[in-house]
């Protein structure tokens, strides 16, 4: 407040009417000190800017003074300068007070000009100015305590932590820090300052809310004999509980974002690995891999997928009491089986999201088996076509074709004995061209029913196939066995033997290839089978990911991913194509 010594001063020197024309001119000059102070208050929000702060000052504070339509001012702050629009240079008579706002060294003057030939009421206009300055520095104080608060509650730091930053720079903006505690209570989660006790105290507080639900407060206290600065720090509390709700708010959205992108991320690699996963065993630990850090608590979750009797289980897996989470697994309309997730009993959980992310990996395995159910189809329906065009060709036309032949030598023995040499010699041609289509058709069934393999095994069908292949097309083809192992496994002798038929096929048909070297070895535990041809390439393969447009190449990755294995088509630096499959040994030497 200022004082207001002397307003009445030698009143009993003068007559009444004069003593009542001063004391309704001091009433005046008190009146417009006292507007002055409260529109400054007032006005000085804490998100103004310096400049329209210094503004807001000038605007009232000219007014205020005893002769404004000559007085100027300005105000210094750290170097900046603010000033009325009628301020200059010159000589003048000059009041001023000092601004200092100590929890940040911020320093400067507000200054105030008239004219030198101006007389001064010194005590009273500086009484007013050094008010003003200290409002000034009240408001530094705070808007210096927003800044440092927001700059400091980054969306890295947990709710601890932003509450020890709010205090650290909240209590230095109080009128009294030293007394000052504060508390911040926050969905039954309580942070106070260290010097925080219970007892009689005087309280501000303002409500905190995130997402329109009141999740808590924060309260300011100071000891009961200590005064509030009540608008002003009312006005503190609440745009820091502001700033904190902001926080709330962001950081929620931040841990959900992040959530998605945890389940974003999971969904993406497990399909973008399931479609070159090689087993059943192999697809379910692929998705435990990216299913279980997607969760809510990684750390402690555990998985199982149950597929056809057969049970698959993630690392650490056991039994006890937990809550579940559970999806089924159903292809072709028939139960297969199901996806459960566990966690220990006293966790929570955030069951519609991750009840979500477990139903879309239990959807994606299901694509992927059906995937794998019409690829073994095509596969078998492949399988089953070739030989039921081996069988024909053995059984009828091969038959049909050798009966002409016969039935030409024959009619090649009448014509002859009736002496008619040239239709003998047709005769003769037509029994000889019948005998050539019978092999033909030997070597095609020879191909679409492999004997070979079905009697004596793989080695031996790849090395008639090889000898096949080079009688056929007139062309250099070797099979080598770089070891000695056996393969008992029937339907992975086959995969492999018609793969290696294919690749032959391709090179021969669509590279122009004139040598071909079909290998088989075994490296440790892995199985590998290689076909190297001298051929231009094949058209239409993308060698990087081994996909192509023609089905033959397509049921070759069908029939390596039937039995585990992975298949690679390799350009050779000597020119050609080297078919490349590789699988985990199942039947040691």
């Amino acid at each position: 407040m200022l004082p207001n010594d002397k307003i009445f001063a030698d009143a009993t020197a003068s007559s009444p009417t004069e003593e009542h024309a001063r004391a309704a001119q001091a009433l005046r000059e008190r009146l417009k000190e006292i507007t002055c102070l409260y529109e400054i208050h007032r006005r000085m929000g804490p998100e103004l800017p310096v400049e329209d702060v210094c503004q807001q000052i000038f605007e009232h504070l000219i007014p205020a003074m005893q002769f404004p339509q000559i007085a100027s001012a300005r105000i210094e702050l750290d170097g900046r300068h603010f000033a009325t629009a009628n301020y200059s240079q010159g000589p003048t008579h000059e009041l001023q007070s000092k601004i200092t706002v100590r929890n940040n060294g911020l320093s400067g003057r507000l200054r105030v000009f008239y004219p030198e030939d101006t007389p001064f009421r010194v005590p009273e206009e500086q009484s007013l100015i050094d008010a003003i300055a200290r409002d000034l520095e009240r408001w530094l104080k705070e808007i210096t305590c927003l800044y440092e608060i927001r700059r400091g509650i980054g969306l890295e730091l947990s709710v601890d932590n932003v509450c020890q930053r709010i205090f650290e720079h909240l209590i230095p903006a109080l009128q009294f820090p030293e007394n000052a505690t504060a508390v911040i209570e926050l969905d039954g989660r309580r942070f106070s300052t260290k010097s925080h006790e219970q007892g009689l105290t005087h309280e501000l507080h303002s409500k905190i809310s995130a997402d329109n639900k009141s999740c808590g407060q924060l309260r300011v206290f100071y000891p009961i004999d200590r005064p509030f600065l009540m608008p002003e720090e009312q006005r503190l509390i609440d745009a820091v509980a502001s700033d904190l709700e902001r926080w709330l708010e962001r950081k929620h959205i931040d841990e959900t974002l992040q959530e998605r992108l945890k389940e974003v991320t999971c969904l993406y690699e497990i399909r973008r690995g399931l479609g070159l996963e090689l087993s059943l065993e192999h697809a379910c630990q692929h998705v435990f891999e990216h299913l279980i850090p997607a969760m809510q608590f990684p750390e402690m979750a555990t998985a199982m997928i149950e597929l056809d009797g057969m049970r698959f289980c993630s690392e650490k897996h056991g039994q006890a009491l937990t809550h579940e989470l559970q999806s089924k697994i159903i292809v072709n309309s028939r139960l297969r089986g199901q996806l459960w997730v566990f966690y220990p009993e006293g966790t929570p959980f955030q069951v519609p999201e991750e009840q979500r992310l477990i139903d879309a990996v239990a959807g994606d395995l299901q694509k992927w088996l059906e995937g794998k159910r019409l690829e073994q189809t095509l596969v078998s329906l492949a399988e089953e076509h070739q030989r039921s065009i081996g069988q024909e060709l053995h059984d009828n036309l091969g038959q049909q074709i050798a009966a002409i032949g016969y039935q030409a030598e024959a009619l090649e023995i009448r014509i002859s004995a009736a002496g008619s040499k040239e239709e003998a010699a047709v005769a003769a041609s037509i029994a000889k061209q019948a005998q050539t289509a019978v092999m033909q058709c030997k070597q095609l069934a020879q191909g679409l029913l492999p004997f070979e393999l079905e009697t004596h095994g793989l080695m031996p069908a790849l090395q008639a196939l090889a000898a096949r292949i080079a009688a056929a097309y007139k062309i250099s083809c070797d099979f080598v066995r770089e070891n000695e192992f056996s393969i008992i496994d029937n339907n992975v002798a086959l995969n492999l033997y018609r793969i290696a038929q294919e690749a032959a096929n391709n090179a021969i048909r669509h590279g122009s290839a004139q040598h071909l070297v079909i290998s088989l070895a075994c490296v440790g535990e892995i199985l590998r089978l290689s076909i190297c041809d001298d051929g231009k390439g094949l058209s239409g393969v993308d060698t990087e990911r081994g996909t192509a447009t023609g089905m033959g190449i397509k049921i070759m990755h069908y029939r390596a991913r039937q039995i585990g294995a992975t298949l690679k088509f390799v350009p050779r630096s000597e020119g050609g194509t080297e078919v490349r499959l590789e699988m985990r040994m199942i039947q040691k030497p």
